[in-house]
């Protein structure tokens, strides 16, 4: 971001009465040195006691934005001893100054003894063209130790970077002020769950002189958080960026001394244009170079589903993915083209361009992946798209392609794309949001015929059957192993498993279901030669629940509604008897968002279970992670049930 030019002089005043607002170091008590566990989250390996932030413009430094900052750390255990290495990270252009910091301990008297970092242990290292890094470590850590520092970093620019009030550890208190200049507007936004103890914005009139034009007023921010958890991710949830309690300042506009206005959060009209010039790098007029390249046989075809669905094909088997979202230098489509390689937007841009050279209604679409944050839809941010796909329309319907992953079936996007709205770019009538979401649910199932026979093992055959993710996923698994590197791999993940005869049916055909026919042998892990007591779950037990939080404040996002079913026909001779069966479970959510079902029954001659769990929604919301964590529990309980038999005496 461009250095924007103050074209006045700021009074002294209001910056020698902003930089006393800053904290200095030499704050530490006795009692938080000899404090042994924080009582309000006694599993913490350290506690912030407290941290600040405060940013104004710099007299000494010609007017740049400077940020002072303080940090006050407990380190309770071993494990929280790396946090006595800090290291800050510079821009280009930037510069820190004022590093100071110093470890609080109890020497064997119960005194407290103070170690301080030395100047020249302090280290700068370029990392490249655009960023530094600035290092230095506290030293004589040990259990219990404090650690506090100050730094500053003065900046040309005039962005303020995001204060992230939550972060892995738990935090005292955490403050954030700053002066900003009447002619400067930024849009903040309070990001995550968590809700301010201090809050609040006052305009100082008369804080600056502009030559020839008079005094100018000042925005006094102040922000604060007390007694705030730890943010603990988990499995299944999107970007952390979305949910951590954090504050943000976007430059929305400067009023110049003219009275003339600089705006730079633009409309969405503007950031479409940025779009396709900048992120697209103008490459969505090649249709005419495509045309060239697609077999005639595929365009000459009748039906446009059909013409669409062989045009994705041929690029998806043309191009091979070089693991990147973006390019890293200018986009060149058609050199891509002929070496056969590209990163996600050269190959979805080349997919784009043959639709449109094949008269199919088609648009490029940016979104941001699972894991890089969802897009604001409020104000234009251009930066946070990091992905491309395209959609098509044909016959009423609509297609998302994404032809960079060469097991993903038409219709089917990577799972990093499923993350709410994409922008969807039509440069004649205007761009718009549209939701994503997976076009099927992910679904595997298994039935497994078996019988106990005269030499003591249960012999018989599986079949698996996979769609959606699952099948995709197994593909990609398949095409990385050989067949025997994947049977030994199952049979070591099933040490009492023998696999015979094995096939993969349709394992090319991404448009169908994927199956898997399996010879098996299963021998129980009993010690008796007659007794037997297996556990009839061999496939895709869940071992362990993935929801282990007290409470979770954001969604749990699965990114697709899955289900898992399985039957078992398990036949016994006439000489054995069962003893002991599963015993039937049947739990559901609310509205039948999920639902687990076990069910088992004997005869004479048979055992036949049936488990099947259905989660039918890809989101759930905070108020539901209690039940679906429990739900889990109940698969769990399900899957680690026995059938026992016995000889008849």
């Amino acid at each position: 971001m461009k250095k924007i030019t103050l074209l006045f002089l700021l009074l002294s005043t209001i910056v020698c009465s902003q930089k006393k607002r800053s904290t200095k170091i030499g704050k530490v008590k006795s009692s938080e040195v000899k404090m042994s566990v924080y009582e309000k989250d006694s599993t913490a390996n350290a506690v912030v006691l407290y941290e600040h932030a405060n940013v104004y413009l710099d007299e000494k430094n010609d007017l740049d934005y400077r940020t002072d900052y303080y940090h006050k750390i407990k380190l309770i255990r071993k494990e929280s001893f790396d946090r006595a290495t800090v290291k800050v990270l510079l821009a280009n252009k930037e510069r820190v100054l004022g590093v100071k910091a110093l470890s609080y301990t109890l020497n064997e008297g119960g005194a407290v003894k103070k170690t301080y970092v030395s100047g020249r242990d302090v280290f700068k290292k370029k990392l490249n063209e655009y960023w530094t890094e600035v290092t230095f470590t506290i030293p004589n850590i040990k259990e219990g130790t404090v650690i506090e520092y100050v730094y500053s970093i003065v900046s040309p620019y005039s962005s303020i970077d995001d204060w992230y009030f939550q972060s892995d550890i738990p935090k005292v208190k955490s403050d954030f002020t700053a002066a900003i200049l009447g002619n400067y507007e930024y849009n903040v936004a309070i990001v995550g769950f968590l809700t301010l103890d201090r809050n609040s914005a006052k305009v100082k009139k008369g804080c600056v002189n502009i030559p020839g034009v008079g005094e100018g007023s000042c925005s006094l921010l102040t922000y604060g958080m007390d007694d705030i958890p730890a943010f603990k991710e988990e499995d299944y949830m999107l970007s952390k960026e979305n949910f951590i309690s954090k504050i943000t300042f976007e430059l929305s506009s400067v009023t110049n001394t003219d009275r003339t206005v600089k705006r730079f959060t633009k409309k969405w009209r503007d950031a479409d244009k940025t779009l396709r010039l900048r992120l697209l790098d103008s490459q969505t007029s090649k249709r005419s170079f495509f045309k060239k390249q697609i077999p005639e046989a595929i365009l000459n075809e009748n039906s446009d589903h059909d013409r669409a669905k062989k045009i994705f094909k041929f690029i998806q088997n043309h191009f091979n993915w070089n693991s990147r979202y973006f390019s890293s230098k200018k986009i060149n489509l058609k050199k891509s083209f002929a070496e056969k390689t590209g990163s996600v937007d050269v190959i979805n841009l080349a997919l784009y361009n043959s639709l449109q050279a094949a008269g199919i209604k088609s648009y490029p679409v940016v979104l941001s992946t699972r894991s890089n944050g969802i897009p604001p839809d409020l104000f234009p941010v251009v930066s946070i798209f990091n992905y491309v796909i395209v959609k098509a329309e044909i016959g009423g319907k609509t297609y998302f392609l994404d032809a960079t992953d060469k097991y993903l079936a038409y219709g089917q996007v990577d799972f990093q794309c499923l993350n709410g709205k994409v922008r969807v770019l039509d440069f004649d009538k205007g761009s718009y949001w549209e939701d994503l979401s997976a076009n099927q649910a992910s679904i595997s199932s298994t039935k497994l015929n078996l019988t106990l026979n005269s030499e003591n093992a249960f012999v018989g055959t599986m079949e698996t059957t996979y769609t959606g993710y699952s099948a995709s996923n197994k593909r990609e698994e398949l095409s990385e192993k050989t067949k025997e590197q994947y049977l030994e791999s199952i049979e070591t993940q099933n040490p009492y498993l023998e696999i015979g005869d094995y096939a993969a049916i349709d394992k090319d055909d991404l448009d169908s279901p994927l199956k898997e026919k399996f010879e098996v042998e299963f021998f129980d892990d009993s010690n008796e030669k007659k007794y037997h007591r297996i556990n009839p779950f061999f496939d895709n037990r869940i071992s362990e629940n993935p929801f282990k939080l007290k409470e979770r404040s954001y969604p749990v996002d699965f990114g697709v509604p899955f289900s898992y079913s399985y039957r078992l026909e398990l036949k016994i001779p006439l000489s054995y008897e069962v003893v002991n069966i599963p015993r039937d479970i049947e739990v559901s959510l609310p509205n039948n968002s999920g639902v687990l079902v076990l069910k088992a029954k004997k005869s004479e001659s048979k055992v036949d279970i049936y488990l099947r769990y259905m989660f039918n929604q890809s989101e759930y919301n905070s108020f539901e992670y209690q039940k679906l964590k429990d739900l889990f529990n109940k698969i769990i309980e399900a899957q680690n049930s026995y059938i026992e038999i016995k000889p008849i005496n």
